[in-house]
């Protein structure tokens, strides 16, 4: 039985809610193709956030061709365990202690789990793009701390992201013929940004061989 979609996108709108999202849908697989054109990560975490990428970027493309409830959920849940696999390799890079390694990936876990959840239920619909902004806000958070401990770079990465976030938020709230295409850049620059920002901390982590079992 197919579940009724509250929510689409701007290219949607513009159509009367009727598929395909045509340029959303082919710039999705853009975000497939990021792993094996830069590489894949060497640790074990990290590489489970570009498995995640890959596989978003079909999911992305199948749900913005068909708007269906099926690939709506696979391209979300697909963002919610990249974003998950991506701190616990923040964690793991900025703790010393094992303990708390898995202290604080126990909470990322029920997180996670209860995010996965509530995001099936469809009155909740809606609210997916607010409560995966609170989980990047830790991603962040993260991002700083362990690049402030080991003096990355990571500023001008961030940047790549926020210009592909911005552009999403202007298709959304300022939707025409001209902001469609905002969601187009945000499948282009959001995943770049951060995945530039993964693949340096991969190497770090390699070149120092800190965890053993990473």
């Amino acid at each position: 039985m197919e579940t009724t979609i509250v929510h689409n996108f701007c290219e949607s709108r513009l159509t009367n809610y009727q598929p395909p999202e045509i340029y959303n849908a082919y710039t999705s697989l853009f975000i497939t193709f990021i792993p094996f054109l830069l590489g894949f990560p060497k640790t074990n975490v990290f590489y489970n956030v570009a498995c995640m990428l890959a596989f978003n970027g079909c999911a992305s493309f199948y749900y913005h061709y068909a708007l269906n409830w099926i690939g709506k959920q696979a391209d979300e849940i697909s963002m919610v365990l990249a974003t998950y696999y991506g701190i616990w390799g923040l964690l793991k890079m900025y703790h010393n202690e094992k303990w708390l390694i898995n202290w604080c990936n126990g909470w990322n876990t029920l997180f996670m789990i209860s995010f996965i959840i509530s995001n099936t239920v469809v009155e909740y619909d809606h609210v997916f793009p607010y409560i995966f902004g609170l989980y990047m806000c830790i991603v962040l958070h993260l991002i700083y701390n362990v690049s402030t401990l080991y003096k990355y770079t990571y500023k001008r990465y961030l940047a790549i992201s926020l210009v592909g976030f911005t552009c999403w938020t202007v298709s959304e709230v300022y939707c025409n013929e001209y902001t469609q295409y905002g969601h187009v850049i945000w499948h282009l620059l959001f995943p770049l940004g951060f995945y530039r920002l993964i693949l340096s901390f991969d190497k770090h982590l390699m070149r120092n061989r800190r965890y053993k079992y990473m």
